[in-house]
């Protein structure tokens, strides 16, 4: 969007994740307007560093909100912020001032099936 006028400069309707859209929209306003230097505001849970890394080449500011937690625990003091990282030990600590260490194992995601 223009500040001063809320012109749209560029958009993309689309079915795919946009996780990564970031840089192309940034790349096609920078072609649309003719420079880079513009200060781009994007909506939080879209981007990667790697997309950070692309407008920072393209020499683009880049404001974007810090996304919330994705799901709370029952008791939202144990949600995944208030866990703190120690990484001599490679452990967390809970709220609780628990250690948690790992067994050094990996574990898959297995999709869910559902037959209709």
């Amino acid at each position: 969007m223009d500040a001063l006028h809320n012109i749209p400069i560029d958009f993309k309707v689309t079915i795919e994740n946009d996780f990564k859209g970031m840089g192309g929209i940034f790349r096609r306003s920078k072609t649309i307007l003719g420079y880079a230097n513009f200060i781009a505001v994007y909506d939080k849970g879209y981007h990667t560093d790697n997309e950070f890394a692309y407008a920072n080449r393209l020499g683009i500011d880049v404001l974007v909100a810090i996304p919330d937690v994705a799901v709370h625990t029952p008791d939202t003091t144990f949600d995944v912020e208030y866990f703190k990282y120690d990484k001599i030990t490679d452990s967390y600590t809970c709220p609780a001032q628990e250690t948690l260490t790992t067994n050094r194992n990996w574990y898959a995601k297995k999709k869910l099936e559902i037959n209709n």
